[in-house]
């Protein structure tokens, strides 16, 4: 008996065990849970507890049988349960008595929430009842609270109700409310439709479901919130009630005692029934006007919007409207000739059939059925079949089809969209991804080969941001469909996002047929791409994976065609890389480089050096640049060329600037504490700092916490970042200006700046890169572009750096031709803050090194 009970109580249902009284004795906690309680709340409590009180008499009744009867014989019992927060569900339940050895009777209980199916078969029955209804012509009202009676009962919680709408009024009246209060009804009879009308007046208006959650807080029923909180209604969803020809009929709504939002389910039959109730109030007054004039009918019947028929029990064309014919494609002459699967696409027959069978029994069906017209085009039409009775006979089949071509096609072109890429028309990622898997899939049973090629184009962001985003755009379309002519047509060109591309190749016989794509590849872009008159060149990077030496599932291909693609740009660009797995190596080695990094920065493994900058002739030290250095607890010194990159990639690289700056600052003020005369600290930045909107603000704060004023500090950013021209950058630069920060280009002469960027960003300071400086004065290029920056300077009026001095000659060079500072070996090699301080203290007056 313990095993039994163990049993019920483990299983995966609700379970009870009760007593001769009724009482609970055990209950699972997947049984309690279900019904809202815990299971000391219910053990001890009558199983009534849980019963919906319209079926109590019934399961008390059906429990005492079970008693009554032989033991050990499983009784099945379908009711309604009510959960502690007062929702009803619907139960399949299993009774089983069992004698205990002390005499006493016990009963156990399995039931099942059934209550998706029982709404379900509602639903269906209800559907089937009004259908029947509406064929057999009874009246419209009868045909509405029926309607309501039958969502009811679906849903014992709620209130339904149907409005027609007076066009000429613009008002809706009640056509059956049969359970609202007599005085709500009274009170919004007659509302007139718009914005504030309530969920049925603003739905009617709309044209449009609106849920309303909480009437006592939502301003569409600021005007009628009091008759309907005096009645306890506290929500209503309401859904317009459409014709064929979508024209509002009216409205179809529920209220609830309670606030709550609908489910997907409510919805749905929300939908359902107001179209069942479109259907009625159409058919009655379509009914009504046959009555009255043959001809009005004959009228209507020609001109539906939808493509009006009829069929005899053997399923030929009777009678067409206009609209059939114009969608069929065939006169009704032609039509009287056919039987209607003749239309209907092959695959859809056996539905069209069973539409046209189920009419025939008396039930009126819908579906959606796709035909060909007689021009051979293929449409999607929803069609709806109803009996014909006369005199209580089936004597035919009346139909009415509704072209719905161009909202398939509509969702057709969604599921597009989901898959290609709406800029260039290729596959998108997610394409690409499946493709990929149905590859891996094919080749793991026939053992084949395939390739990924992974690309990026190397000056693309460049051009975008000089040309405009249309430019932009316009170069990707043509990218894209150059690449797609270096393929065949079935390998799949798709676009990752923004200038990356990658290509699915499935059927290649070695590792060179790839090689050679990836060459076709770089040797086509060799051509300019033409763009609003512009001749641009794009050079791709590639890298190139294979399956399966790289790897057997989509992602990691991919990723690693794509590490194959960042091998191949760091090797110079415009060129292929294969992947390896040295490569990983690498990438995972600079992944641990950059742990450390971060720990570095935390642990203060990381340290400043200075650099002497000096006025020229008098060797006077105005400035020092800053440079910082790392010294790994393992691995020893790590160059500056190897961390800085990385931190540059991952973002690392503003917490690095951010520790750099403080301690700079920091150390400047520490000088001038200890006596020393000011001189100007000179830092690098990268562009992700200046990327960043609250930049300047941080310098600021820093600034502050050093107590440095802020012309002793000097930013250097590199000549590329002055072309980036973005809004963010530009900002920053300006509020440090307005801060009294001075700026540096760094390395000049070597990028592609415009001389009207330094006028534009008050540049303070040009470092002339040591490139030109090595062989001046000997060489009569390089002391050309010296002597040329000296002169744009002076005529500037800003201060100038020589970077790289390393003689005597380069020294005289410069200071007699009009040089304000120069940095470099000749003067002094970078020192840590306690050598140059002594520099300082020793050379004080004059100070000079």
């Amino acid at each position: 008996m313990d095993f039994e009970r163990d049993y019920y109580c483990l299983m995966p249902s609700m379970q009870f065990i009760l007593d001769e009284r009724g009482s609970i004795l055990d209950v699972n906690h997947f049984g309690a849970k279900s019904l809202g309680y815990t299971q000391d709340e219910l053990i001890g409590a009558s199983i009534l507890k849980t019963v919906y009180e319209m079926d109590r008499s019934y399961v008390e009744q059906q429990m005492n049988k079970v008693f009554n009867e032989c033991a050990h014989v499983i009784h099945q019992i379908s009711y309604r349960k009510q959960k502690k927060d007062g929702s009803i569900i619907w139960v399949q339940e299993y009774l089983r008595c069992i004698h205990q050895e002390d005499g006493q009777q016990i009963l156990l209980i399995s039931c099942q929430d059934i209550s998706k199916q029982k709404q379900t078969e509602q639903l269906l029955l209800g559907q089937k009842k009004i259908l029947e209804m509406i064929a057999r012509r009874k009246e419209i009202n009868e045909i509405l609270n029926e309607l309501i009676i039958t969502i009811e009962q679906i849903n014992p919680m709620t209130i339904g109700s149907i409005l027609v709408l007076d066009k000429k009024e613009n008002r809706l009246y009640h056509a059956a409310s049969p359970h609202l209060p007599s005085e709500y009804i009274q009170a919004t009879n007659g509302i007139q439709i718009g914005e504030k009308a309530g969920s049925c007046g603003t739905a009617a208006y709309r044209k449009e479901i609106v849920i309303v959650s909480d009437i006592e807080h939502d301003p569409l029923w600021e005007d009628y919130k009091q008759i309907a909180l005096a009645h306890g209604l506290r929500s209503c969803w309401a859904i317009p009630i459409f014709s064929s020809t979508e024209q509002v009929l009216g409205t179809f709504a529920i209220y609830h005692y309670n606030s709550v939002a609908p489910t997907k389910e409510d919805l749905e039959i929300i939908e359902t029934f107001s179209s069942l109730a479109g259907l009625a109030i159409e058919q009655a007054r379509m009914r009504e006007k046959l009555e009255k004039n043959q001809q009005r009918y004959q009228s209507l019947f020609k001109y539906n919007h939808d493509g009006v028929f009829s069929l005899d029990l053997d399923g030929k064309f009777l009678s067409v409207n206009e609209t059939a014919e114009k969608i069929s494609g065939y006169s009704q002459t032609e039509l009287a000739q056919l039987h209607f699967s003749k239309l209907v696409v092959h695959e859809d027959v056996k539905v069209a059939e069973d539409l046209f069978e189920q009419a025939k029994r008396g039930t009126s069906q819908h579906a959606r059925i796709r035909i060909y017209n007689k021009q051979r085009n293929l449409l999607y039409l929803n069609v709806t079949t109803v009996p014909i009775i006369v005199n209580g006979l089936v004597t035919g089949v009346f139909g009415i089809a509704k072209n719905i071509t161009e909202s398939i096609e509509a969702e057709q072109k969604i599921k597009y969209m989901a898959y290609y890429d709406s800029l260039t028309g290729v596959a998108n990622r997610r394409l690409f991804q499946e493709r990929v898997q149905e590859t891996i899939d094919k080749a793991k049973m026939k053992k084949q080969l395939f390739a990924i090629l992974y690309i990026d184009f190397d000056r693309f962001k460049y051009i975008n941001d000089s040309l405009g985003h249309s430019a932009g755009d316009l170069l990707l379309k043509k990218a894209a469909r150059r690449l797609r002519r270096c393929v065949y047509t079935n390998d799949t060109v798709a676009r990752m996002g923004g200038d990356e591309f990658i290509i699915l190749l499935p059927n290649i016989s070695t590792k060179k047929d790839a090689i050679e794509t990836a060459k076709q590849i770089l040797c086509s872009f060799q051509k300019p791409i033409v763009v609003h008159g512009h001749e641009l060149f794009l050079t791709p990077s590639i890298g190139i994976s294979f399956y399966p030496d790289d790897g057997e599932d989509a992602e990691i291909l991919i990723k690693h065609a794509d590490l194959a693609m960042l091998e191949a740009k760091q090797r110079g660009k415009n060129g292929y890389f294969v992947y390896c797995d040295h490569q990983l190596q690498q990438m995972r080695t600079n992944m641990q480089l950059l742990n450390d990094l971060q720990k570095a920065i935390q642990q203060k493994e990381l340290f400043l050096l200075y650099q002497p900058i000096v006025q020229l002739p008098s060797k006077r030290i105005a400035a020092v640049e800053v440079l910082v250095r790392w010294h790994h607890p393992s691995l020893g010194a790590i160059p500056p060329s190897t961390f800085i990159p990385l931190a540059e990639e991952s973002g690392l690289i503003v917490q690095l600037g951010e520790w750099v700056l403080k301690e700079a600052c920091r150390q400047a003020k520490q000088w001038q504490k200890e006596g020393l005369t000011p001189i100007r600290v000179c830092v690098n930045i990268s562009a992700r700092e200046l990327q960043d909107r609250k930049y300047a603000k941080r310098v600021e704060m820093i600034l502050q916490e050093a107590n440095l004023e802020a012309k002793w500090l000097e930013l250097e950013i590199t000549e590329r970042m002055m072309v980036y021209n973005e809004p963010t950058i530009t900002r920053n630069l300006n509020l440090l200006k307005q801060l009294g920060v001075r700026i540096a280009v760094d390395d000049f002469g070597t990028g592609c700046s415009s001389l009207s960027y330094l006028k534009q960003l008050d540049i303070d300071t040009l470092k002339i890169d040591r490139s030109f400086i090595q062989e001046c004065p000997h060489s009569y290029y390089e002391k050309a572009i010296v002597d040329s920056v000296l002169s744009l300077v002076q005529h500037l009026n800003m201060n100038v750096i020589a970077e790289g001095i390393e003689d005597e000659k380069q020294f005289d060079y410069l200071a007699k031709n009009g040089c304000s500072e120069g940095q470099g070996y000749f003067f002094s090699p970078p020192l840590s803050a306690e050598q140059l301080k002594q520099m300082l203290q020793n050379m004080n007056e004059p100070r000079h090194v």
